[in-house]
């Protein structure tokens, strides 16, 4: 048996198989190979930090150089200087040689674990050959542990390589064995690394296939792994920069609780607080929300026995309209589940999503809370399933970073379709987030009724950011620019990543959507989130979804995009928080709910954003999303809108092409339009994604909304001339093209000639 102290135990076998057939290549006209290799180092770093110093040092290596990236941005944000200006250009000069070193000393770290952890060593030369030493080696369950692997190039050009990961059989084996589908690029004579990792969550076998395809040939590698009987035990451990704890993997306490026999934490007090939640009606079980108080109004959220999760962060999440916010802090319990506090005084709170009514009772002397959640509407027996579409974190503040306790989250929340987007760029305690799985459905934290899957978040300010949905590959370099923090180029254009995702079959969304984008303060490139690029990707058919609620995001500037004649359904996503925050309903009907079906609908428009409230709407008895044709001109339409909260109904707003056009509560009536128009219902809290209506073929224009986003770009093109970070002059002229691309769409517009 072959044991390493980096990787922990493990079991694991490898064999080269049959070559596949050679797939599409991935965005190479952008690629920053640099910045795509270190991305991959940091992850594996973000791994080994936790107990290995060597590790850790790298990790502030880069900590350093993402210190000298933002001092350029405020040489040129706050101090006004141009990116052409020497003393700028002295400090991209010592941020790209650090870059450099960091990259060197990168590969020599890892060079040196090729004796410590198990090594696949892959040479492309005349053809593709494997070594690999077929060791024999277990992992505890709970553990995270890297594989390495060390691809060459030993051809006399440069060499694409296409690494991707089969899905298995078992599904669940794709969460058990990771790797992210990626592209290397390698010149003559050089080499880099990339990792798989185990992150075994149950004992027993597993297996996964990785395939790699280049210009010399292609193979397959088999991965098998066996997972021990032992699980790790998590410990608390407070990141830097943070005010709140996350549970990370301590292999050592695993083995003394298993030595131990213990079946509780340490120090669990005899008299404690016991939950069971349900469904008043089914009797099924409910995993929850509670907030727990004396009558002192101090809270208690921990010690927590059973499937739960503790959030000691205070007053954090949304405000809906639904109940009195709950600021906490607060935990989760999955259905049962227990606190080690005195039940005496104590009064708990408890939570099942928008659709269920909230309940607060006293706790009896008992201790055992046993509380019956009663449904005030169930929208999947409608048809409609809830879900968000852009997801970090829960609101402990940080990424759920070797968590497995985000499907309790996701199912007390309600969300039936959950998209947790890896992202890189804001603090410094990670370099990547939210990179617990590769892109794609996570099937071991998903149930019939709550699916969970992995996307992108890429961002650029001062372009936007830009949430890619239903992605097998991360768009590299994950953040352009400023958020890049490696001293990147403000490139590729978010045109060239809309592209590159799309054509991998993504589905995209513009984040934070027209967030500060016509206002007259000077453009940034630190914070806030903007998306200055946004109406141009939109004017070229790049952006499918518009995420009006969220963090940011900005109705009017949808509601100007539409004006002009762009059909762009709405969609919503919380961030950095979880708890009541904004969600996206989407109508299935009688088809069943998987990702496809959510994606394909909110795509299409058949959707509602809110806070809270449900609301229903019709245009002559089509759903949102619908496309409507008619012959006459003026054309009358018949409009039913409905608000509903646990309370009854609510005021409802039509609006047609931005203006509100009927007011009421239940609105049933008929609305004359005189052009073509969008059509949608909004009350407080909660927006339809639009009906489009089309008179004699006649296609929807807005010359002065045109207009604004000519500003607009124009505002971006002087910022890539004078302060935009570039490569190459070829590569600003890019930017300037792209963008002046979309601005004649809009001067089409503005002209009256139309799009």
């Amino acid at each position: 048996m072959v044991r390493s102290a980096l990787l922990g135990p493990f079991a694991l076998a490898l064999t080269l198989l049959l070559p596949p057939p050679a797939p599409a290549r991935a965005h190479e006209r952008f690629t920053d190979p640099i910045l795509a290799e270190l991305n991959d180092y940091l992850m594996a770093i973000q791994v080994l930090r936790l107990r290995d110093a060597r590790a850790a040092e790298l990790f502030g290596q880069w900590q350093a150089v993402r210190e000298i990236s933002w001092r350029i941005r405020d040489l040129t944000d706050r101090e006004g200087l141009s990116i052409h200006d020497p003393s700028v250009q002295s400090q991209v000069a010592a941020a790209r040689e650090m870059r450099m070193r960091l990259r060197e000393d990168c590969r020599a770290y890892f060079g040196s674990l090729e004796g410590e952890l198990p090594t696949v060593r892959v040479r492309i030369g005349e053809d593709v050959t494997v070594s690999w030493p077929d060791p024999v080696l277990e992992s505890r369950p709970g553990a995270r542990a890297v594989i390495l692997i060390r691809v060459s190039n030993e051809r006399p050009g440069q060499v694409h390589a296409e690494m991707r990961r089969l899905s298995s059989t078992l599904q669940e084996d794709n969460d058990r064995i990771l790797f992210w589908n990626k592209t290397l690029f390698l010149e003559p004579s050089d080499f880099r690394y990339t990792f798989a990792y185990l992150a075994l969550s149950k004992p027993g076998p597993a297996a996964s296939t990785l395939t790699l395809t280049s210009e010399a040939g292609a193979g397959r590698v088999r991965i098998r792994a066996r997972g021990l009987s032992l699980p790790a035990v998590y410990v608390p451990a407070l990141l830097p920069a943070s005010n709140s704890r996350v549970a990370l993997p301590d292999p050592t306490q695993a083995a003394q609780a298993a030595d131990r026999g213990a079946s509780r934490p340490a120090g669990f007090p005899s008299s404690f607080i016991r939950f069971r939640v349900r469904d008043a009606a089914s009797g099924e079980p409910l995993p929850a929300r509670v907030e727990v108080t004396d009558t002192r109004n101090h809270f208690y959220w921990t010690p927590l026995r059973g499937p739960t999760y503790p959030l000691t962060r205070e007053n954090v999440g949304w405000r809906t309209p639904l109940w009195e916010f709950q600021p906490g802090p607060y935990f989760y319990v999955g259905a049962v589940g227990e606190l080690g506090v005195e039940p005496e005084g104590k009064t708990a709170r408890i939570y099942h999503g928008f659709e269920y009514r909230p309940a607060e009772v006293p706790v009896p002397e008992n201790g055992v809370v046993d509380v019956g959640l009663e449904r005030w509407i169930d929208m999947p027996e409608m048809g409609w399933y809830s879900g968000q579409t852009h997801i970090h974190t829960t609101d402990a503040g940080m990424p759920v970073q070797f968590s497995e306790l985000w499907p309790l989250v996701s199912q007390a929340e309600d969300l039936a379709v959950s998209y947790i987007l890896t992202l890189k760029g804001e603090w410094d305690t990670h370099a990547v987030y939210a990179d617990e799985f590769p892109l794609g459905p996570v099937s071991s934290a998903s149930t019939a009724t709550h699916l969970v899957a992995y996307g992108q978040e890429y961002r650029s300010n001062p372009y936007g950011h830009l949430a890619l949905l239903d992605l097998e590959e991360l768009i590299e370099p994950i953040s352009s620019g400023a958020l890049g923090e490696l001293a990147g180029a403000d490139y590729p254009p978010n045109a060239f990543v809309l592209d590159a995702a799309m054509a991998l079959g993504a589905t995209t969304v513009g984040a934070h959507f027209g967030n500060f984008m016509t206002e007259e303060a000077p453009i940034q490139t630190r914070w806030p989130s903007t998306g200055y690029e946004m109406p141009v990707d939109v004017a070229l058919g790049k952006i499918q979804l518009a995420e009006i609620y969220g963090n940011a995001g900005s109705r009017d500037v949808w509601y100007k995009l539409l004006n002009c004649g762009f059909d762009l359904a709405a969609t919503a996503g919380p961030d950095w928080a979880i708890k009541d925050t904004p969600r996206s309903y989407v109508y299935l009907g009688d088809k069943p709910l998987t990702l496809g079906n959510w994606i394909a609908g909110l795509k299409r428009g058949e959707s509602f954003v809110t806070q809270g409230p449900m609301l229903f709407f019709q245009v002559d008895g089509a759903r949102p999303g619908a496309q409507l044709h008619y012959a006459g001109l003026p054309q009358t339409i018949h409009v039913d809108a409905r608000a509903l909260m646990p309370d009854g109904s609510r005021p409802v707003e039509i609006v047609v092409n931005g203006r509100v056009v009927a007011t009421g509560t239940d609105v049933s009536e008929d609305i004359t339009l005189e052009e073509s128009a969008w059509v949608a219902a909004r009350t407080e809290g909660a927006h339809t994604s639009p009906v489009y209506v089309t008179l004699q073929g006649r296609p929807r224009g807005s010359p002065a909304d045109a207009q604004d986003f000519i500003a607009v770009t124009d505002r971006l093109l002087e910022w890539v001339e004078d302060k935009g970070l570039f490569d190459s002059s070829q590569q600003r002229e890019t930017v300037v093209n792209v963008l002046r691309e979309g601005r004649r769409v809009f001067t089409e517009m503005a002209s009256g000639r139309g799009r």
